[in-house]
């Protein structure tokens, strides 16, 4: 006698000619994945004058083999309007992370809770003050012990950086009344991100006051600020008089005034190459004496200027 076991055997009734059966496997390895990249927690970010400003580019991974599968993350960080993911670095535009931190037990960041699949990678770049001002990527690729990789993108901008560097003071030394001082030379350097004019303003004791200098002893005790000039472009060297002082120099004032200045941004990674001079001299009147002091204001601007 012949036996059959149907207990498994599906078949199609009178009315339902169709069969439905089900389908299964299993994976032995997923590739990892980037679920999220955020950049500087998603607001802009604002490098710092003449230094360095740590930015953050973090990512939700995971590894559906489990978070333990994870073996490393890295992460570059440039400007895809003239750089891209596997270009050199360079301060102006690439920068790279080879050794992201990853953290198995964050919690919960983003929207994206902790489980046995995720991990947090935080891939950390020290940006330059002179990074380019616009829309950068950050671009994060996760690897596991079998060799596989995931890859997912984020974008944040770097806002424009406008800022200068110059000495603590001019120093005219020693000026004998009605003359007009030796030439200071008084190097700008640009610390920003961006090209910029000068906006120039001088006061002797509070801004607005009309004056240059304010000085300890003598009748008028006030040097009056149009006294005090400059030439952003030439320097005018030796003895002058005052007529020719008053034709190569621009009159100082007490409100600001923009002037064409065009200090491009530094491109070099070893030393600040954008630096220009721009030389001053002084007027000394009747009616002061003494020792002198007062203030200059530059004022680093993108608006045009004369």
């Amino acid at each position: 006698m012949f036996l059959s076991d149907v207990s498994r055997l599906v078949v199609a009734g009178v009315d339902s000619p169709n069969v439905t059966v089900g389908t299964k496997m299993s994976i032995r390895n997923v590739e990892p994945e980037v679920l999220n990249v955020s950049i500087n927690d998603g607001n802009p970010i604002t490098l710092i004058p003449n230094s360095t400003k740590k930015v953050s580019c973090i990512a939700i991974v995971a590894d559906y083999d489990g978070d333990v599968d994870i073996s490393s993350v890295n992460a570059t960080f440039y400007d895809p309007q003239v750089s891209f993911d596997k270009d050199t670095d360079d301060n102006n535009y690439h920068y790279t992370n080879s050794s992201c931190s990853v953290n198995l037990s964050y919690g919960t960041y983003n929207g994206y809770a902790d489980d046995s699949y995720r991990a947090l990678a935080n891939c950390t770049f020290d940006v330059w003050y002179y990074a380019d001002a616009a829309q950068w990527t950050c671009n994060v690729s996760v690897f596991d012990l079998s060799g596989g990789s995931g890859r997912g993108v984020g974008n944040e901008n770097i806002s424009q950086l406008l800022a200068l560097g110059l000495p603590d003071s001019i120093d005219y030394g020693v000026v004998n009344a009605t003359s007009v001082s030796e030439e200071n030379q008084t190097n700008v350097t640009n610390y920003g991100n961006v090209i910029i004019n000068l906006s120039l303003e001088g006061y002797a004791v509070t801004q607005g006051d009309g004056y240059a200098m304010n000085c300890t002893y003598g009748s008028v005790q006030n040097i009056s600020v149009q006294y005090e000039k400059y030439n952003l472009t030439n320097s005018n060297p030796g003895t002058l008089n005052l007529t020719q002082f008053e034709a190569n120099y621009t009159n100082l004032t007490s409100s600001a005034v923009v002037k064409f200045f065009n200090l491009t941004v530094r491109q070099n990674d070893t030393q600040n190459e954008i630096s220009k001079p721009t030389y001053w001299r002084i007027y000394l009147p009747k009616g002061v004496a003494g020792n002198c002091t007062g203030h200059i204001v530059f004022g680093a601007t993108t608006a045009s200027g004369s």
